[in-house]
């Protein structure tokens, strides 16, 4: 019975491999076709199949093309490089799992923050949204021991909060509202409540929005303008 034989392109839909790749391996000997056609093109046998298969399953767990032609050379292999192999890829997997875990947290986070906004200041949520991925803090401050004060929902609704007198300000800093006005004097008595709940000794507690960022922060050069003045008369009148 004639074996069947696979094209090139063939090949490459059945195990999902590009064309291009497959023409690499046969220029460097990885994986050569057994036979051609007379116009030239490229046949594989089952037999080719299944060395591109344990190619795959080499290549998955972190050996380089040259490693893997060594090793297919061989009918068995020692198990110490196979469990190297096997352990250096499940750190690799579970730290892009912790980081895809840690994205999905801030995305579920970030959402339920602006979820009371029909309207959102773009470089707020982007402040927002970078604290909450890379911003990096210092590991040891005093600011870190507070985390276990606060649950996952409770960070939640200070953030909420944040956000909403955050928005709040830049909408009076835009309106050109005084700061003397009753608006700017809430807003003020707000920020400061919620300060103080979130404060420890000079350092703010975890929730992004209680981070000063001096390279990155929420507001515009009116904005800080503005809370620096409503600060002032604030500070005047007390």
């Amino acid at each position: 019975m004639e074996r069947q034989m696979l094209t090139i392109g063939e090949l490459a839909a059945k195990t999902e491999v590009t064309i291009r790749t497959l023409r690499y391996y046969d220029k460097i000997a990885l994986l050569s076709p057994r036979h051609y056609r007379e116009s030239g093109h490229r046949l594989y046998q089952d037999e080719d199949v299944m060395r591109l298969k344990q190619i795959q399953s080499l290549k998955l767990i972190g050996f380089s093309l040259k490693e893997i032609k060594n090793l297919l050379d061989k009918s068995s292999i020692e198990q110490e490089p196979l469990h190297i192999a096997i352990d250096s890829k499940l750190a690799h997997l579970k730290e892009e799992r912790d980081s895809i875990e840690k994205t999905i947290s801030a995305l579920y986070h970030i959402k339920t923050v602006t979820s009371n906004h029909q309207n959102i200041d773009l470089r707020l949520f982007c402040f927002v949204l970078y604290s909450l991925l890379w911003d990096e803090r210092e590991k040891h401050s005093e600011s870190e021991l507070s985390i276990q004060n606060f649950t996952e929902e409770e960070r939640k609704k200070l953030d909420q909060q944040y956000f909403t007198l955050y928005t709040e300000l830049k909408y009076l800093a835009e309106k050109d509202i005084s700061p003397s006005s009753s608006q700017a004097r809430q807003l003020y008595s707000n920020m400061q409540d919620l300060v103080n709940r979130t404060i420890i000794g000079d350092k703010f507690s975890p929730t992004p929005l209680a981070i000063s960022n001096e390279i990155f922060n929420p507001f515009t050069e009116k904005e800080l303008s503005f809370l620096k003045s409503l600060t002032k008369h604030q500070k005047d009148q007390s």
